[in-house]
């Protein structure tokens, strides 16, 4: 996980979008006010998405 300016996230976009795809790295763009954001390939979200519902579920049936 790397941390990157907001400016130089804008001026480099295709390279750290291709990072996160080719690379699987995920981003911390920061940004002020503490309105940071996170940059990550759309694989390794839906991965995220999988395992909290596999997760979720897994709660709710051994109630």
């Amino acid at each position: 996980m790397l941390a990157v300016s907001s400016s130089e996230f804008l001026n480099e976009f295709t390279i750290y979008a291709n990072k996160a795809h080719d690379e699987k790295e995920i981003f911390i763009i920061q940004r002020a006010n503490d309105k940071n954001a996170v940059l990550l390939s759309l694989v390794e979200y839906n991965e995220l998405k999988k395992q909290l519902f596999l997760l979720q579920k897994n709660n709710n049936t051994t109630k």
